[in-house]
């Protein structure tokens, strides 16, 4: 029980930044952020976070063990846009962990006035491909983070 609760505070006090440039592609005809792009950008903000969070694996990695890391509800609100050319900055943080899911809270400012354009809260799990079933959250960051926490 000790480890896993290593496991949630480490999680749960680790906040990472990304920066994204908007792509053309990613706007709409009045030169704007397209609202579902910002989704990208999210899961962006999710790839880097895991990628950051202490594991001598990549994220990526999951989808070739057979882990798929899926997310079952999103809350978005939207506060301003972000235009071609523009620099985001995605701040992610884990705010809660549950048993068979956990809750990431995003969110997306413009670099050059830190103007907040976007934040989300998204409800993540993970699935084990290989049984087709839900796992344990604390489960399988400890296997996850094994190699780093030397357990």
């Amino acid at each position: 029980m000790e480890i896993e609760r290593e496991i949630e505070l480490k999680l749960l006090n680790h906040t990472d930044t990304t920066k994204v440039k908007v792509r053309f592609n990613d706007t709409d005809a009045m030169g704007v952020v397209h609202f579902m792009n910002y989704l990208m950008y999210f899961d962006d903000g999710f790839v880097s976070f895991m990628n950051s969070v202490g594991s001598s694996k990549r994220v990526e990695q999951s989808i070739y063990e057979g882990y798929a890391l899926g997310v079952k509800h999103v809350d978005i609100t939207y506060e301003n846009s972000a235009k071609f050319g523009d620099f985001v900055i995605v701040k992610t943080n884990l705010e809660r962990i549950g048993k068979k899911s956990m809750t990431f809270y995003h969110q997306i400012c413009r670099e050059s006035d830190d103007e907040v354009l976007a934040v989300v809260k998204a409800t993540r799990f993970v699935l084990n491909l290989k049984t087709n079933k839900l796992m344990e959250i604390l489960g399988f960051f400890k296997q996850y983070l094994s190699k780093k926490l030397k357990i």
